[in-house]
C-alpha cells in the first residue's frame, strides 16, 4: 500500500484515464440505487421544490437541510423532467463528489507538485465511502467536505481569510463543518488568523440563508436550524464508530449526562491539540495533520453523531498518507476508512454490529492520530517537518 501511493504521484495519461473511466462507471452504476434516506426525505423534498415553485418553495420548512443545499437541489431539479427525482439527486450528489476531488487538490497542492496532487485527487474519486456516501447513498456530505478541505487548504497557504470564509460556507451546509475548531483556534491563538476573522463564518453563514429568507422563511427559523435538529432525536450514537457507539453497548449511560460529557471531552480536546499545536503550524503537512486530528477526534467524541460524520476524516487521512506515505499515516488512512464504511454498510445494507465494530477500527486510528499528533506537533526534539 506505501509503494502504491508512491506510484500514484507519478500515474501515467493513460493510467489517469482507466482512473477516471472507472470512476465513472461506478458512479453510472450506482445511480438507480434508492437509499432509505433519499426514499423517505430527499426524493419528497425534490418533488416539493418542484410542485412548488422551487424558488417560492424555499419559504417553507419542508426540509431539514439548510437552505444552501436546498438551493441547489432546486437547480439542478431543472433536470426533473428528463432525468427524474433520483437522477436529480445523484446529479448533485455526483457533483458535490467532484467538487471535494478538486478541494483535494487544493490542499495537496502545498505540498505535492502539481501533477502528483492531481493524481490525488483523481484518486479520491474510487475512495470507497466517497463512492457510498455521493453516487450510491444520494448524500451531499461532499458538499460541506469540500469547503472544509478548501478551508485547510487555505490556512496551509496562509490565506485565513479565505479560510475562515470556506469554514462559514461548510457550516451553512452541515453543522459537521465544526469539526476542524481545533485547527481555527490554533489559528487563532498564533494569530495566523486575525482576531477579526471569527467574524466571518457567522457573517457567511448569513449571507447564505438570505435567499431563503428573501423568499420568505422567516429569520428565526434559518438562525435556529441546527437547534432544531439537535432536538430531534436523543441517541447517544446513531450508528456511528465512535466511543459513545461502545460504551452505550457495555453500560447505561443517562442522556442528559451522555451529552454533558461528551460535550465538554470534545471542548477540552479541542483547546488541548489548538494549544499544543499553536506554535508548530509553519508547514504545510502539519496544517494538514491537525486539521485530520480534529476531524478524528471531535466527532469520536462527542454524542448524537451520526454513520456519516467521519466523512471529513476519511479525505484528510488519505491526503495526509498521499502526503507522507509512510506506515503509519497509511494504517490512519485505512483504519479511518474501513470504521466509517461499515457504519456506511449498518445503513446501507442492515449490516449487523458494522458501527460497532468500526467503532474499534476508528478508535485504532485515533490512537495512531494522537501519536503521529504528539511525535510531530508537539515533540521538542522532532524531526524537521517536510
Amino acid at each position: 500500500m506505501i509503494d502504491a501511493l508512491a506510484r500514484a504521484r507519478t500515474l501515467r495519461d493513460r493510467d489517469r484515464y482507466l482512473l477516471l473511466g472507472a470512476a465513472a462507471s461506478l458512479y453510472l452504476l450506482s445511480v438507480p440505487f434508492i437509499s432509505g434516506d433519499m426514499r423517505m426525505h430527499l426524493i419528497p423534498w425534490t418533488r416539493y421544490l418542484v410542485e412548488h415553485g422551487r424558488f417560492a418553495a424555499l419559504a417553507d420548512s419542508f426540509a431539514d437541510y439548510t437552505p444552501p443545499y436546498l438551493y441547489l437541489l432546486a437547480l439542478t431539479s431543472s433536470a426533473n423532467a428528463v432525468l427524474g427525482p433520483v437522477g436529480v439527486i445523484k446529479l448533485l450528489s455526483i457533483l458535490g463528489t467532484i467538487f471535494t476531488a478538486c478541494a483535494v487538490r487544493a490542499v495537496l497542492a502545498p505540498c505535492l507538485p502539481a501533477r502528483a496532487a492531481s493524481n490525488g485527487a483523481l484518486l479520491t474519486l474510487l475512495l470507497p465511502t466517497m463512492i457510498a456516501n455521493g453516487p450510491v447513498w444520494g448524500q451531499c456530505d461532499a458538499l460541506y467536505g469540500g469547503c472544509v478541505l478548501l478551508a485547510v487548504a487555505g490556512f496551509m497557504r496562509g490565506h485565513a481569510v479565505a479560510a475562515m470564509a470556506a469554514v462559514g460556507l461548510a457550516v451553512a451546509f452541515k453543522l459537521q463543518g465544526v469539526f476542524i475548531a481545533p485547527l481555527v483556534l490554533a489559528m487563532l491563538l498564533s494569530r495566523r488568523a486575525p482576531l477579526w476573522t471569527v467574524l466571518l463564518p457567522p457573517l457567511v453563514y448569513a449571507v447564505a440563508m438570505m435567499p431563503a429568507w428573501l423568499a420568505g422563511r422567516p429569520a428565526h427559523d434559518l438562525a435556529t436550524i441546527y437547534l432544531a435538529q439537535g432536538h430531534s432525536y436523543h441517541d447517544l450514537a446513531r450508528s456511528v464508530p465512535n466511543i459513545w457507539q461502545i460504551l452505550r453497548a457495555l453500560v447505561t449511560i443517562p442522556y442528559e449526562a451522555g451529552v454533558i460529557v461528551g460535550l465538554l471531552a470534545a471542548a477540552i480536546a479541542t483547546a488541548w491539540t489548538a494549544w499544543r499545536a499553536r506554535g508548530r503550524l509553519d508547514a504545510p503537512v502539519d496544517v494538514l495533520l491537525l486539521a485530520l486530528t480534529g476531524a478524528v477526534l471531535v466527532p469520536y467524541l462527542l454524542p448524537k453523531m451520526h454513520n456519516r460524520y467521519f466523512f471529513t476524516a476519511d479525505l484528510l487521512a488519505f491526503a495526509y498518507a498521499f502526503v507522507r506515505p509512510t506506515r503509519r499515516p497509511v494504517r490512519i488512512a485505512l483504519l479511518v476508512q474501513t470504521g466509517s464504511l461499515l457504519s456506511y454498510l449498518t445503513f446501507l445494507i442492515g449490516l449487523t454490529g458494522g458501527a460497532f465494530v468500526g467503532a474499534f477500527f476508528m478508535s485504532a486510528a485515533l490512537v495512531l492520530v494522537l501519536r503521529e499528533f504528539r511525535e510531530r506537533l508537539t515533540s521538542a526534539d522532532r524531526a524537521p517537518s517536510s
